[in-house]
């Protein structure tokens, strides 16, 4: 984090208190510790390429014509500033990748673009303090590892629409940062076109969001106080080939007229009233949650310490001040009185803005803590106040790089950088992430949900005819005004899809995407963008799997395969599994798709089965190429665990006690987790395991977070 401070020595003539050194502390990080980020970043770069319109995704995606719809993003904006927010930077985003909802390469990378931006940004301030171009572009990197692994809301960065909200927020904020501080040390001939530049990039991280605005304002308050307290303490009479503390002063009050000039646009649009008027916001509502909302303060706050951001912010400060390649010539005084004003005024700007935020959304029908991802983006301002306090901290005492600078090089960039690594790839986030990559969760998921959008695109296109006119964005509003009202068109096709078993596969998707209701949002949006009367999800009936399990032999589709009961499981009162392939499409509903509720049924037999209320089933996943783990170690771990016949578990969590095993068992497949409520069909209980075009290479099973035992084949 470059300071945004006076680094020039006044002009008295006087020498500088210490000489300057065009050798880093540190030396460039070599090929290995490439390596190894690059290993880190693999699985969250994995995830990218499995993700699938949710939630205002699929809105969005109707109100492009095209993909890269200009026009329609410039209409988009003045529409949306009359009538819904000012947020003129997203309005735009959002009809100008709009069609990202429906073209999975677009989806991906522009999620992937965003996060990358976060990179940018610290290479940007790398850069501005002094550090070479490659070991800048190793810090950019390590950066976006350190968001990817350190965000408390990672699955944001993982959906279009909350990435080109809160996503390009917090990107755009450090961009703005690295403009501003490029501002601030920018040589004189070069001040203009760096003030131009800021301005831009300060117009537009205005525009994306509310949060944004006030940070970026609050950063150009602080610039705007340090250069005049600057401009006090300076005796300058005279320019040279650096900016003097007036000159900086009149730059950064412009870029601030212009910042709050921006803010002023995005905020008193009349959108915003109509927005307010819309949700109804009464003052007995307000005063109840400005009531609570100093208590909320304090939760936001404290949550950055939740994680591992604190910390490796304080390894990427002192990563940064040793790979400095020049060091400032300037007195240790004026470094000392900068330094401690650059610390203050970046934690105070934080507890202000952190402040000024709960209270606006105390106002609102959404207060800071309602919804997950608005903490979290705050945690992630903490995080820059936090880098810049500390690289002040670092200018006014600088006794810490002189302690450091005595010790071996390469080991201070080995203590850097392992603990850094090790926190990131011990942390939830990355597990996670790699576990799902490894064991074919995501490539799974992937194969549910393209079954279900492309059986109901291509429903909806039979049933729309050939000369029908444009239904989205500009032309569709054109040929089809009011079509947005949305609602369920009883003369066009009501299809029901089945969920998504299991919901929830991290970062990709949480939770069901279609409800069970169709006139639920988004199923009314999803309907429109598929040309559809309406669309919803429902469970698979169990009733079919066993139903298709009692055929007749002549009849049967397919022959069930019987699996052998270990003793333990029939103590419990289970006297018959069995494998088979049924599609559970509800019989009494002619919309449901059969495609989409085809799966492979783990079917269990008991006089009384009501004594088991959960079901736990470890599907060990065959090899795959499409896994992100080389084949052969997928077979080494399914290996591990099939030459145990059983698991030992917590019986409070459930969990895999031993470490190895669970290992295996995170990388080898996943772990279904049923209520046996739902899927009960009389002395029979039914459960899907994978979609039926996948055949998992084996079974464990546990009930009510028992130990889990191998069901092997009859036969075996």
């Amino acid at each position: 984090m470059a300071q945004p401070a006076n680094t020039a020595a006044p002009h008295s003539g006087t020498a500088p208190a210490h000489p300057s050194s065009d050798r880093p502390n540190l030396p460039a990080p070599g090929w290995l510790w490439w390596a190894l980020v690059l290993i880190l970043l693999l699985p969250f770069a994995y995830a990218f390429g499995f993700l699938f319109p949710r939630g205002d995704d699929f809105d969005e995606v109707t109100r492009a014509m095209f993909p890269f719809d200009l026009p329609g993003g410039l209409y988009e904006v003045a529409r949306e500033w009359l009538t819904w927010s000012g947020r003129y930077t997203y309005h735009f985003l959002a009809v100008f990748l709009g069609k990202a909802g429906e073209l999975r390469p677009l989806y991906g990378l522009v999620c992937a673009g965003v996060v990358a931006l976060f990179g940018v940004g610290l290479y940007g301030l790398a850069r501005v303090a002094k550090v070479e171009r490659a070991p800048a572009i190793f810090c950019g990197l390590l950066a976006v590892l350190v968001v990817l692994g350190g965000h408390q809301c990672l699955p944001n960065l993982y959906m279009l629409t909350d990435t080109l909200t809160m996503g390009v927020l917090q990107a755009m904020t450090l961009v703005f940062l690295w403009a501003l501080c490029q501002l601030w040390h920018a040589p004189a001939s070069q001040a203009l076109r760096a003030r131009r530049q800021a301005i831009i990039v300060g117009v537009l991280t205005v525009g994306v969001f509310e949060h944004s605005a006030l940070a970026a304002l609050a950063a150009c308050t602080v610039a705007v106080l340090l250069a005049f307290l600057d401009k006090l303490a300076s005796r300058e009479t005279e320019p040279d080939t650096t900016q003097n503390t007036r000159t900086r002063l009149r730059h950064v009050c412009t870029l601030w007229v212009w910042v709050l000039g921006a803010l002023l646009f995005s905020f008193l649009s009349p959108g915003n009233q109509v927005r307010r008027a819309t949700r109804h916001i009464d003052a007995d509502v307000q005063m109840r949650q400005l009531a609570a909302a100093f208590d909320q303060w304090q939760q936001v706050v404290l949550g950055i310490f939740d994680g591992v951001l604190p910390w490796a912010v304080l390894l990427l400060v002192l990563l940064l001040r040793g790979l400095r390649s020049q060091r400032p010539l300037r007195p240790q005084a004026h470094a000392a009185r900068s330094g401690w004003l650059l610390a203050f005024f970046a934690l105070a700007a934080y507890l202000g803005l952190s402040g000024l935020l709960t209270v606006l959304h105390a106002l609102s029908d959404v207060t800071i803590t309602t919804a997950a991802k608005l903490p979290a983006g705050l945690a992630v301002f903490a995080a820059y106040a936090m880098g810049f306090a500390l690289w002040g901290i670092l200018d006014a005492c600088p006794v810490v790089e002189r302690t450091l600078a005595r010790l071996p090089r390469q080991g201070i960039l080995c203590v850097l950088l392992i603990p850094l690594l090790v926190m990131l790839a011990s942390g939830y986030n990355w597990r996670t992430t790699a576990a799902n990559a490894a064991n074919g969760s995501m490539v799974q998921l992937g194969l549910q949900l393209q079954e279900r959008y492309g059986t109901l695109r291509s429903i909806g296109q039979n049933a729309q005819p050939q000369d029908a006119p444009p239904r989205f964005g500009l032309l569709g509003e054109i040929y089809r005004p009011g079509a947005r009202r949305r609602a369920i068109d009883p003369s066009l096709p009501q299809p029901v899809v089945q969920c998504s078993i299991p919901n929830t596969v991290f970062p990709v998707q949480i939770g069901e995407t279609l409800p069970p209701q169709p006139e639920t949002w988004p199923n009314l949006w999803v309907a429109w963008m598929f040309g559809l009367g309406s669309v919803r999800s429902a469970q698979p009936v169990a009733a079919a799997a066993v139903t298709t399990l009692l055929a007749p032999a002549e009849i049967a589709a397919q022959k069930p395969v019987e699996m052998a009961i270990p003793d333990e499981l029939r103590g419990a009162g289970i006297d018959g599994a069995w494998l088979i392939r049924a599609n559970g499409a509800p019989a009494q509903d002619h919309l449901a798709t059969a495609a989409t509720f085809s799966n492979l049924w783990l079917v269990l037999h008991g006089q009384d089965l009501s004594r088991i209320k959960r079901i736990a089933v470890l599907r060990v996943n065959k090899e795959d190429w499409r896994r992100l783990l080389p084949t052969f170690l997928q077979g080494q771990a399914a290996e591990l665990l099939l030459k145990q016949r059983q698991l030992t578990t917590n019986a409070a969590t459930g969990q895999l006690t031993d470490a190895q095993t669970r290992i295996a068992a995170a990388l080898a497949g996943e772990t279904l987790y049923f209520d046996t409520a739902g899927w009960t069909q009389g002395e029979y209980v039914a459960v899907p395991v994978c979609p039926a075009v996948s055949t998992p290479l084996w079974l464990f099973m546990g009930i009510d977070n028992g130990q889990m035992f191998r069901l092997d084949l009859s036969h075996s």
